[in-house]
């Protein structure tokens, strides 16, 4: 990873500063990020916020990705693409430097209604999706074996009441594709980092990952965040009421959704055992426990 502007290549360097003038500050980013360099930079006309990616790293596609999808995004909800770069072995996006803080998840707190109230406009916004090179929600997740998976080589690292439902969740997790398919493009990493909240504004970041779904399936990914930032199962899903288009949420779709997205949690915390994926796995399982009882 490049830690600092300076260890960028000379030819990406050039490229950048041809589109905003003399870089004169570099501004890390408060939160974690996928991009092999991101920061805020000082530029005569303002600040702007880049990331770049070398072109041979696995996870370039999402750039190009962004990059795609970023004009069809509301304006008034997430950042402007300014521009992109490529030289060096290297692709750069410049974003209109957004104001604000991470939203605050937590039980209480005066962010969540004005979350709501952006999960409902961005769905109103984005249906139908519009027409990108981007795999459903339905092709990302079909095919999959997660539950079968554990049950078969780490079901000694399941607690008993996983292991007494693994034919049900292994059946939740088969028809969940066609459950969780949609006309909405929806964002499927919303957190609390990706949500930049200035006043009442809500603005929604990194979109690296958009697919069309179904139109509530944003704020399921959300009923899982707010579980790891302290709410029950029980008080996540009556803030997920105050979105309208989740109450018409058939209940076994959003079973089937819960499953498959905690099977791959459960699996790759098996696979791979550290705090991110143990964390989101006891989250999403207690959602489940929840769902099932």
């Amino acid at each position: 990873m490049a830690d600092t502007w300076k260890q960028l290549p000379d030819a990406l360097r050039v490229s950048i500063e041809a589109r905003t003038g003399t870089v004169t500050a570099v501004v890390p980013p408060t939160a974690g990020t996928v991009s092999d360099f991101a920061a805020t930079l000082e530029t005569p006309g303002g600040p702007v916020f880049c990331k770049a990616v070398r072109e041979d790293n696995p996870g370039a596609w999402m750039h190009r990705l962004e990059s795609v999808v970023n004009p069809v995004l509301p304006p008034d909800l997430a950042p402007r693409l300014l521009w992109k770069a490529e030289a060096g072995g290297w692709l750069a996006l410049g974003f209109e430097h957004v104001p604000g803080r991470h939203a605050d998840l937590s039980p209480g707190s005066a962010d969540l209604p004005l979350v709501a109230r952006t999960l409902e406009a961005l769905a109103g916004t984005l249906t139908p999706a519009p027409p990108l090179r981007a795999f459903g929600l339905a092709d990302r997740w079909s095919g999959q074996d997660f539950w079968h998976t554990l049950g078969s080589r780490y079901r000694d690292r399941l607690d008993p009441w996983t292991v007494a439902r693994l034919d049900t969740l292994a059946l939740a997790e088969r028809e969940a594709p066609d459950l969780i398919d949609g006309k909405t493009l929806v964002h499927t990493d919303l957190t609390g980092p990706n949500l930049l909240v200035d006043g009442t504004a809500v603005r929604v970041v990194d979109w690296a990952f958009p697919a069309p779904g179904a139109a509530w399936a944003d704020t399921a990914y959300l009923v899982i965040r707010l579980i790891e930032a302290g709410h029950t199962p029980e008080h996540a899903e009556r803030w997920a009421d105050s979105v309208p288009l989740w109450r018409a949420a058939p209940d076994r779709s959003v079973t089937a959704f819960g499953a498959i997205l905690t099977g791959l949690w459960t699996l790759r915390a098996a696979e791979t055992p550290g705090r991110q994926w143990d964390a989101l796995s006891t989250h999403g399982l207690a959602w489940l426990r929840h769902r099932l009882g």
